[in-house]
């Protein structure tokens, strides 16, 4: 199989990830096992996410841009990172900022995701979160998107492609608690569903058609500059996103630090392989 054939295959099943997440809300009983398990997930997925972007994206960075540029005595992936990074705080930090500083929206999201669904899931109206929320998990999965249609191997597509997968689902998850909080039904979700999943197969799309229209040289750079930026972007949603909300949260400090653990190991563990 070709690696486009490859890329259009985890595009489909990333499409059907963000989708059932999504879906799952109304699925769940109203109880807190269920945001327990969630909360779990979520911090597993932030270490897997923290450890594809250091391990294996970010160290990629450095050695496309050592090959590509071996004159060049400049930490140019490390900045690359760290613009992918400061990219994500000024679109969730500025230009999406939530008016009431203590209700975030990723933060209001994960909230939803690891609590019991209450009365409050009757509310009279839509909080403007839930848009916010949307919005900016959109960006995200364009961004992880074109990352992993940059990738010009087998092995680099899969490891983007594991991170991805730990996180769309909790992410769509959270989504769709927001939106049966806030009243909305299973019906008119399900556009907002399709929305949501649509964006990292738009981001793999465009990602793959730029490499192949470029030349090699380009293409071989435009990996690099995604592979670092991406890095910055995974370090972003797996810290602040993620980690940091869950440790907000009571409880089960141990095993959520252990399961961030296991998934930092397991990027670690891979990459004696790939």
């Amino acid at each position: 199989m070709s690696l486009t054939g490859l890329k259009l295959i985890l595009s489909v099943v990333v499409f059907i990830s963000g989708g059932l997440g999504v879906l799952l809300a109304w699925a769940q009983k109203a109880g807190a096992r269920e945001g327990r398990f969630m909360a779990w997930g979520d911090t597993f997925a932030g270490g897997v996410l923290a450890g594809a972007g250091l391990v294996h994206l970010l160290s990629d960075g450095v050695q496309e841009f050592r090959v590509l540029t071996p004159g060049l005595d400049y930490p140019l992936a490390f900045v690359l990172a760290g613009a992918g990074f400061l990219l994500i705080l000024l679109i969730e930090g500025v230009i999406v900022a939530d008016p009431d500083p203590n209700e975030s929206p990723l933060h209001c999201g994960s909230r939803a995701a690891s609590h019991e669904i209450g009365p409050r899931a009757h509310t009279s109206g839509p909080h403007p979160f839930i848009f916010i929320l949307l919005l900016v998990l959109s960006v995200h999965s364009i961004i992880v998107g074109i990352t992993l249609g940059a990738q010009s191997s087998t092995s680099g597509t899969l490891i983007v492609f594991i991170a991805i997968l730990a996180h769309k689902s909790v992410a769509g998850f959270a989504l769709g608690i927001s939106y049966r909080r806030a009243g909305y039904s299973l019906r008119r979700t399900a556009p907002v569903a399709a929305f949501f999943s649509s964006m990292t197969p738009l981001g793999i799309l465009a990602g793959t058609v730029i490499k192949a229209l470029i030349s090699h040289n380009g293409g071989h750079i435009f990996e690099a500059v995604f592979d670092s930026v991406g890095a910055g972007t995974f370090l972003y949603i797996a810290t602040l996103d993620i980690i940091r909300t869950e440790f907000e949260l009571p409880g089960d400090r141990w095993q959520k630090w252990l399961l961030a653990s296991a998934g930092f190991g397991i990027m670690a563990v891979l990459a004696f392989w790939v």
